[in-house]
């Protein structure tokens, strides 16, 4: 075996690594015959994440772009013009005198995702049902899911549930209608 110079070897893997990022470091161990070590070393020095950091690079890359990504809590999985999750933990700024979170910081969780869900570059909210089923307090984690039900030329029809614990806290359904 040939040993590569380390200056041409941290070249080559960075070029190997642009061609395919899917690669992982046993892969480019044996190709280059340097121990796994070694590889994970050059990657450091080169500042090339692991394998699935830059898969996951490469996802979030493929996916569009949101427009207007204003979501109340947490965006943790969007698939524009299908379905989409937030998580929200309420806070003390969102009870009332009860300790109960005030409805309109529900409606907002859902509000915001129905509209980031179908990223349109204008919409408005025509009409909304709402209820909120169960009290939530200060701590509780909410999972809010977004579907787009169906669309009828300029108005698509979206429901949202809430959910703490797999309890079903609030629902939407939406109405939101497209200016473009």
């Amino acid at each position: 075996m040939v040993r590569i110079a380390r200056e041409k070897r941290h070249a080559l893997l960075q070029k190997r690594i642009e061609e395919n990022p899917f690669i992982n470091d046993e892969e480019l161990a044996e190709e280059f015959s340097v121990s796994v070590a070694t590889i994970r070393l050059d990657r450091m020095a080169l500042g090339i994440p692991e394998m699935r950091i830059r898969i996951r690079q490469k996802a979030e890359a493929a996916q569009p772009k949101l427009r207007n990504a204003t979501v109340v809590g947490e965006l943790v999985d969007c698939i524009i013009g299908k379905n989409a999750i937030s998580i929200m933990t309420a806070t003390d700024d969102m009870v009332d005198e009860a300790h109960i979170v005030r409805s309109q910081c529900l409606y907002a969780q859902a509000s915001s995702l129905a509209r980031t869900v179908l990223n349109l570059p204008v919409c408005i909210t025509a009409v909304a049902n709402i209820k909120y089923k169960q009290p939530v307090t200060v701590g509780d984690k909410l999972i809010a899911k977004a579907e787009v039900m169906r669309q009828r030329d300029q108005k698509y029809y979206v429901w949202v549930t809430i959910r703490k614990m797999r309890k079903e806290v609030f629902r939407a359904k939406f109405i939101i209608e497209s200016l473009e």
